[in-house]
Parts: C-alpha cells; structure tokens; sequence
C-alpha cells in the first residue's frame, strides 16, 4: 500500500513538472510569436528601406511578374511565412521521404510509390500553407478592428492618416504590426495610399482588409467624415466575425463527419493490408492494378471536394 502511494506521488509530481514547463514554453513561445518583427528590425539598428526591402524578400512579395500567375507563391507571401529557399527545399525533401515511406507500407509497386509519394507531398505542402494562411488571418481580422479604433482615435486626435497608420505599426504586435508597417513605409517612399492598400490586400488575402481600402479610396474621391466612417467599419468587421464564429460551431459536427469520412478508406485500406498481406495480390495480379487504384483515387477526391463544399460557407 506505501510502495502504491509512493508511486502515485511520484507520477503526480511529474506530471505537475511536465505541465509546468509546458506551460512555461506556451508562455515563452506566444510571447515570441507576439512580437513587431518590423519593429524589432529597426530597433537592432537597420535602416527603413533595408528592413522594408528584407520584409518584401522574406515573405516573396517582391516584383517578380514572372512567376506572379504562380497560386502557391501567392498562398505562400500570404500564410507570413519567412523561410529561405534552402529550408523550404529541406522541408520539401523530408515530406517526399516521410510519404515515400508511408507508400511503401501501402503498396509493393515503385512507380505507384513514386506517385503516391509525390501526391502526398505536393497535398502535404498546400495543406500547411493553407493552415498557415488561415492562421494568420483569422489573427489579422481578430486584430483588424482594434487598429482601425487606433486609426480613429489618431485622426480624431488631429493626426494626418499617414501618422494613424504608423501609430498602428509601433503598437500592434504581428501580423497586424509589420503588415501596417509595410503600408506606413511604402507611404514614406512615395506610394499612393490606395495603391499601398491594395498591395497589403494582395499580401494579407483578407476581405475585411479589402473593405478597408475601398472604404478609404471611396472616402477620398467622394468625402465624407473618414472617422465615422472607421468607426462603423469597425463595428461591422467585430459583427462579421461573431457570425463566421457562429456559423462555425453549428457547423462543427458536419465538418468532423466530413474528415472522418474521407480518412476512414485510407485507414481501412492499411488495416486490411497490415493483417492481410495478400489480401489485394488478386488486383495486381490482373495487371489493371494502377488503373483501379487511379479511378478510386478520382471518385474519392471527387466525394471528399463535394462532402467539404457542403459543410463551407462563405460569408
């Protein structure tokens, strides 16, 4: 009984001390991740234009029109990430091994390894950027009405938009904080403020963004009170976004079906292959082998596409 409880409390007292450096690391971690990555440029003592030139390199929103009809470049400068080209191409590689090897658990076929392999990394990649995508922007928008209050507040404290819009820099952490800082600095070197809106739209991919800039542009060819204007802007965005969360949770049992029911043939498939080795020898031995699994694959996608479009909405 004394050796039982002497048990328990040494498993209680190190998963406290798991919990507690997990936590730590938590904290460690979104403070981190909080931080004004243009500010913290400028503060370690680089120039604007350099810092403005290296934000635009790190995220691929340089003028590169010859790769511009490229989607994944564009999904890329707009899921934030920073990678250099060789860690983008380390990552690349380790997907294809990790798929690879997932292939050969799943068929004796090199070439349907080989494709496998490649499908998988190439759904792997744009899985992750668009999860990072959606990260950041659910962020942006979450954010998106304080920096317009920010705006306000400026303006109605008799500040011009251009210093509005650099207040929003200095205060707000990431994505916000950069992404203003990139508008603020493309005002200093000359750049229309419609036309520096429209470059942050392309760069962030948020609708909400996209009205802030119509509203803006309307505003100067027309007139009108800008801060009002701000001001209902922002009540609107805050109301869009309890609606998207309420759409979301009534939608949360139809999208969980939708997941396990795209997962669960794959599963089914390498159970059955796990105890049953020889259980599909009778497919390849016809020779139709690669044209039966590429017509499965079709309809599967097909039905994965219609159950995922059920459960979207846009809004």
């Amino acid at each position: 009984m004394t050796l039982a409880i002497i048990y328990g409390a040494v498993f209680a007292a190190a998963l406290l001390l798991v919990e507690t450096i997990l936590r730590a690391l938590s904290r460690r971690r979104r403070a981190t991740t909080e931080v004004n990555e243009r500010m913290r440029r400028l503060l370690s003592g680089q120039a604007q234009e350099a810092v403005y030139q290296s934000l635009l390199k790190d995220r691929s929103a340089m003028d590169t029109a010859s790769f511009e009809w490229l989607d994944l470049r564009k999904l890329y400068r707009q899921s934030g990430l920073t990678l250099n080209v060789q860690r983008r191409v380390t990552y690349v590689l380790v997907i294809f091994f990790i798929s690879f090897v997932g292939a050969m658990l799943l068929t004796s076929n090199p070439w349907l390894r080989l494709t496998l392999a490649g499908v998988g990394t190439f759904v792997a990649v744009l899985v992750g950027l668009l999860r990072a995508r959606a990260k950041r922007r659910a962020k942006f928008v979450a954010r998106l009405p304080d920096a317009i209050d920010i705006i306000v507040r400026s303006i109605g404290a008799g500040h011009p938009v251009t210093a509005a819009i650099s207040l929003v820099a200095r205060e707000m952490p990431d994505p916000i904080g950069s992404e203003f800082g990139l508008l603020s600095d493309q005002l200093t070197f000359g750049s229309e403020i419609d036309e520096a809106l429209l470059a942050m739209v392309d760069r962030v991919g948020v609708d909400e963004l996209n009205l802030l800039a119509v509203t803006v542009s309307v505003q100067r060819s027309s007139g009108g009170n800008l801060t009002e204007i701000l001001q209902n802007l922002s009540h609107m965005v805050r109301e869009r976004s309890i609606m998207k969360a309420k759409i979301r949770a009534i939608s949360a049992e139809g999208r969980i079906t939708a997941v396990v029911m795209s997962v669960f043939p794959v599963l089914l498939y390498t159970l059955l292959n796990t105890l049953v080795p020889t259980y599909f020898d009778a497919i390849w031995e016809t020779g139709n082998g690669l044209y039966i699994v590429a017509g499965i694959v079709g309809y599967m996608s097909i039905g994965i596409f219609i159950l995922f479009r059920l459960v979207r909405f846009d809004f």
